[in-house]
């Protein structure tokens, strides 16, 4: 596999367990959210927008969380191109930045996103909002 990790072991396809896309150019951040939700969810892992629309094309999540600046492409770039793919949608899209103004969260939400937290996030309200968009997905498809 060209980006370290593969997309998703065949052991966990059977698992039933849905899969969650974590874009964010920080490693520690990427750990930290895989920690957090690996015990519920398969979390596969993009370093750079480019990155992510690779692994969602290939593997198409149950739901995206991307970091807003990242190399490559930002999280504007990803989000825009997700919507374009009819695969991907309905697919829910959390965006998870370090800073956020009151303008670039009007900016996130009038852009495709349907979540947007300011890290860093506590692991309840991680799961919390994992769960919620996951919900608003099943009851959309």
């Amino acid at each position: 596999m060209k980006y370290g990790r593969p997309i998703v072991q065949s052991n966990q396809i059977s698992s039933l367990r849905r899969v969650i896309l974590v874009a964010d150019d920080k490693q520690s951040s990427r750990d930290l959210l895989h920690a957090i939700l690996d015990d519920k969810y398969v979390v596969v892992e993009a370093s750079d927008g480019e990155e992510a629309l690779l692994m969602a094309f290939e593997s198409i999540p149950h739901l995206v969380i991307l970091d807003i600046h990242m190399p490559k492409r930002d999280g504007f770039g990803v989000v825009t191109e997700l919507r374009k793919e009819p695969a991907l949608q309905n697919v829910p899209i959390m965006a998870l930045t370090a800073s956020a103004s009151l303008d670039e969260k009007d900016k996130i939400m009038n852009s495709g996103f349907d979540a947007c937290f300011v890290k860093p996030i506590g692991p309840a309200k991680l799961r919390e909002a994992v769960a919620a968009l996951l919900q608003k997905k099943s009851l959309i498809t």
